[in-house]
């Protein structure tokens, strides 16, 4: 009992930010679960969609550099920088909850600028204190939070479904609600996410007896920005975000135009890649702890190839309920591992940096993917989505697998 209470309080920063981290992913993975309820509502084309989705992805990316440069500066505060993340987040939804067909463009774009910025201002700051924290254990500790994010991309899917659908149960009856007024509903929880990581900001820091040398800073920099290994983990991380993205999105779509599947039904099959995610998720990062971070990221980036691509012969319900599951295996699970590679290569003192560095690269090159998904939906539909994406990771692993070559004859 004892040792349990040691464990707990030795472990008890990696608990609360994988807590609130778990539940960002369940109020940012809402939106993927609204999206088809938007398009409907408002009419949008495909492509429409497509530009929000890259909207929110840009804005994702371009957020994580100026928050890493933050993390490394001003250690001590990091904790307040991952609370101003759950306050961004509940202004995205606030400005969804009032988006209608005549204000669309301007407000769209803004709320999906604001939601993109807040779900990914977090990982920086986070990240950052849990490499500190665990430096034995970089990638399990990494692993543990980003499986509380698979478990909120499980539960949010779940849980938008239910709300946007209804749910009869023996005695009580879970009314359907507006998307309008689900997003609403999403604003104050993450204002009250915001409220509680503010009140313990204090305890979410990084000891540093280091004073800052701005031009120290910018040389080390520069120095992991020129290393060949981070240069290419930015673009594994590009494409990776890129297959993401586009899959996602129009994988919602297609459940809800063309298998004509209700809320409910939508939420519980988009929540089952991150169901496997949960459990994955910290075990490649364990296991690239000890064998190496490209050759499972080899292995997973071709394995979401071959999953995407048998999606296209998944001819009922059960078969796509099977590979969705064995997606997830792969597709969220192999974030942290990409992201340990990129610290382990980066100069000391730019571990903040090296995040933000992937997740903007990352988010920003992987923007088009939505539109060009977008394009080849309102041309032919999910079938063309799901060669873009497969060709796209296929072409991921063959860079990892370049990579885990070259690098492995430098280290001899």
């Amino acid at each position: 009992m004892f040792n349990n209470l040691q464990y707990l309080r030795k472990n008890l920063l990696l608990y609360f930010l994988s807590f609130g981290h778990g539940l960002k992913h369940v109020l940012s993975s809402s939106v993927s679960v609204i999206l088809p309820f938007i398009k409907e509502s408002l009419s949008l084309s495909g492509v429409q969609i497509g530009y929000l989705a890259s909207a929110n992805s840009i804005s994702a990316g371009l957020i994580n550099f100026p928050a890493g440069i933050l993390s490394d500066i001003y250690k001590k505060r990091v904790g307040l920088i991952i609370g101003f993340s759950a306050l961004i987040l509940s202004i995205g939804f606030y400005l969804v909850s009032i988006i209608s067909y005549d204000n669309w463009i301007f407000l769209g774009f803004v709320s999906f600028i604001f939601l993109g910025a807040g779900a990914n201002l977090w990982h920086p700051p986070a990240f950052s204190v849990l490499s500190y924290k665990y430096p034995e254990k970089k990638a399990f500790a990494l692993g543990v939070h980003l499986s509380a994010a698979s478990a909120g991309n499980t539960l949010g899917p779940l849980i938008t479904g239910l709300v946007l659908g209804g749910l009869v149960f023996d005695r009580f009856i879970i009314k359907a609600i507006e998307w309008r007024d689900l997003a609403f509903i999403m604003s104050l929880i993450s204002i009250m996410l915001s409220v509680i990581i503010f009140i313990f900001s204090s305890k979410i820091y990084i000891k540093s007896s280091e004073k800052i040398n701005v031009n120290l800073y910018i040389s080390k920099t520069l120095q992991s920005l020129k290393k060949i290994e981070v240069i290419t983990l930015v673009i594994l991380h590009a494409v990776r975000q890129s297959v993401h993205s586009a899959f996602t999105v129009y994988l919602l779509i297609y459940l809800k135009e063309y298998l004509d599947f209700s809320p409910v039904k939508i939420g519980f099959y988009f929540s089952l890649i991150g169901i496997s995610g949960i459990i994955f998720t910290p075990i490649w990062g364990s296991v690239s702890d000890k064998v190496g971070r490209f050759p499972i990221i080899t292995l997973g980036m071709f394995l979401t190839s071959l999953f995407i691509f048998l999606i296209k012969f998944g001819t009922n319900d059960f078969a796509l309920l099977v590979l969705l599951l064995l997606l997830g295996c792969v597709l969220f699970a192999i974030i942290p591992v990409i992201a340990a590679a990129a610290m382990d290569f980066t100069v000391k003192g730019t571990e903040g940096t090296s995040v933000s560095l992937l997740f903007t690269g990352g988010a920003v090159l992987g923007s088009l993917s939505p539109i060009v998904a977008g394009y080849l939906y309102d041309l032919d539909g999910f079938d063309n989505v799901i060669i873009l994406t497969s060709l796209l990771a296929l072409i991921g692993a063959f860079i990892s697998l370049a990579g885990w070559i070259f690098f492995k004859k430098q280290s001899n």
